[in-house]
C-alpha cells in the first residue's frame, strides 16, 4: 500500500501523492492547516492531486474538511489536477459544488 506525500514544489503549491483513504487519512497530512497558512501570500493555494493513485470517500471527506478549516482562516485554495475517481466519488455525494476545482 502506497503512502501519502506532500511536497512543495513552487511557494503556494502543494503536490499531493500517493493514496489518500480511510487507513491513512487521520494521519496523512497533519500540518496540512498550518502548511497553508504559510502559503497565504500566494493566495489562491493550489493542491496538486495530480499524483494521487487512489482515493476514497474517507479522502474526499479529508478535503472537504480542509476547505473548511481553510475558509474558517480566510485562506482561499482550489484543486488541481483532480482524479477523475475523486470527482465520481464528489458528483455522487452530492458535494461536487463544494470543491473549489481549478
Amino acid at each position: 500500500m502506497q503512502n501519502f506525500s506532500v511536497s512543495s514544489p513552487r511557494v503556494g503549491t502543494f503536490l499531493l501523492s500517493g493514496q489518500l483513504h480511510r487507513s491513512n487519512v487521520r494521519s496523512c497530512w497533519p500540518t496540512s492547516l498550518s502548511d497553508i497558512k504559510q502559503a497565504v501570500s500566494q493566495q489562491p493555494v493550489v493542491l496538486d492531486l495530480k499524483s494521487i493513485s487512489h482515493v476514497d470517500t474517507a479522502g474526499l471527506a479529508w478535503l472537504i474538511n480542509l476547505l473548511r478549516d481553510c475558509k474558517t482562516q480566510d485562506i482561499a485554495f482550489t484543486l488541481a489536477n483532480v482524479p477523475q475517481t475523486l470527482i465520481n466519488l464528489a458528483k455522487i455525494s452530492d458535494v461536487e459544488g463544494f470543491l473549489p476545482l481549478q
